[in-house]
């Protein structure tokens, strides 16, 4: 009956865990667009990755978060596409102006974010 009890609480549960609106922690940079590529062969993430990095750019989007994932599920336990991306921003010039890797709470080693030549 305890773990119950608190779903009928409702708004007054959810009140108790939000941060004041003071709080450093709740500011700070909003996270830009993202790239969702975790779980993508590696052809399949290199595709996406142009076609979406392409539209943001039009859209005149200044950055965007590239979720690569760490590779902790890969058979050799070493993500590739980590390496796959930044590769990728390096031959892709045009598009991408810069990249650094993103802070932990956007996804640390498993993203970059991307500057991109808007």
């Amino acid at each position: 009956m305890g773990r119950y009890k608190a779903r009928r609480g409702g708004k007054q549960d959810r009140d108790r865990t939000r941060r004041p609106a003071d709080d450093p922690a709740a500011s700070g940079p909003e996270r830009p667009p993202q790239i969702f590529l975790r779980m993508c062969s590696y052809e399949d993430a290199l595709l996406r990755l142009d076609q979406q990095v392409k539209a943001y750019v039009r859209q005149g989007r200044p950055e965007i978060l590239v979720v690569h994932g760490a590779g902790h599920g890969s058979p050799s336990g070493r993500g590739v596409l980590g390496d796959a991306v930044r590769d990728w921003c390096h031959r892709r010039g045009d598009l991408v102006l810069d990249w650094r890797p993103a802070p932990p709470s956007w996804g640390g080693d498993g993203a970059v974010v991307l500057t991109l030549n808007v």
